[in-house]
């Protein structure tokens, strides 16, 4: 497990993704991981029901908890977002986001 620790975290009130706040060196941060985030990167279900969306996020906790740190050194007191770029390592942003778009178009 990465040296961040996590507090808390629950589905949003609109179902619509996990927020979850996490102890950074001495202080606290929240963040926020969309459904589409969740469904595009951890391949969760469409309508998933928040208890599925909750039970993806734990299982993918670490990975989540390393990209989280990442984005904290640009984040401020509000929630952060974690988008799929987020997840997308830096050499295949390019290519992947290129697929990515090509495979919705295809829908």
């Amino acid at each position: 497990m990465s040296s961040h620790e996590l507090i808390w975290a629950a589905v949003s009130h609109n179902s619509d993704g996990v927020v979850f706040q996490v102890r950074i060196a001495h202080g606290l941060q929240r963040f926020y991981v969309s459904r589409r985030v969740l469904e595009d990167v951890f391949d969760l279900e469409r309508r998933a029901s928040d208890a599925k969306q909750l039970e993806l996020f734990y299982q993918c906790l670490e990975r989540v908890l390393v990209r989280a740190s990442k984005k904290r050194s640009i984040a401020s007191s509000d929630t952060v977002a974690l988008q799929t770029t987020d997840f997308i390592p830096s050499g295949n942003r390019d290519s992947r986001s290129d697929l990515h778009t090509s495979a919705r178009s295809a829908m």
